[in-house]
């Protein structure tokens, strides 16, 4: 289951051990892969249609705009997994989409999926990095009801943007929904929340 590149390796890609920097990107696929061999050490490995069914979960328009990408792919490494690794989940599958505004804003929408992953330890990935990123001046983290699921809220703010990371279950065992947002309007993020069910 990313804001600057510094937090999205492969762009759309989710990296959970670092903090969003600040902006969406669109994703950067690699040419191919084959999903049913293995990771191999790699950190992420991403393309259009490596996983359709994961895919198939997310919404393609918000209020009527098109995601500008649409990927989906595998984290293999602590360096993508962060803290997730060290609870011993080493291979993650995700689909992104990402709608760039540009200028810093930006949502991206990923539903993950890992046997043992839980709304609790994705988004301690995502405090865990931004906890000790040194722009961070503000992590707050609330509990709160998405589409009628128990959920976690991360509400971030470094030194350029605003960011919130939202989880909450994905309707299986072992799967999440996630959705990062970067310097965008509360009603926006509401939005995507009711967009993703």
């Amino acid at each position: 289951m990313t804001l600057r590149s510094s937090a999205l390796r492969a762009a759309a890609v989710l990296v959970l051990g670092v903090v969003l920097a600040g902006c969406v990107n669109d994703a950067t696929p690699i040419q191919s892969f084959d999903p049913a061999t293995p990771c191999a050490g790699a950190d992420s490995q991403v393309m259009q249609g490596a996983y359709p069914e994961l895919e198939a979960g997310l919404p393609t328009s918000l209020a009527g705009v098109k995601a500008t990408s649409l990927v989906s792919g595998r984290l293999c490494s602590a360096n993508t997994l962060g803290t997730l690794y060290g609870r011993g989940i080493h291979e993650t599958h995700f689909a992104s989409a990402v709608w760039n505004y540009g200028g810093g804003s930006g949502i991206q929408l990923t539903v993950m999926s890992a046997a043992g992953l839980t709304v609790a330890n994705v988004l301690e990935s995502y405090t865990s990095g931004a906890a000790n990123a040194p722009k961070v001046h503000s992590l707050v983290t609330t509990n709160i009801t998405v589409n009628g699921l128990a959920g976690m809220r991360a509400d971030i703010e470094n030194d350029d943007y605003a960011q919130d990371v939202v989880v909450w279950p994905g309707g299986a065992a072992g799967v999440v929904r996630v959705v990062i947002t970067s310097d965008i309007h509360e009603a926006d993020l509401k939005t995507a929340l009711a967009a993703f069910q």
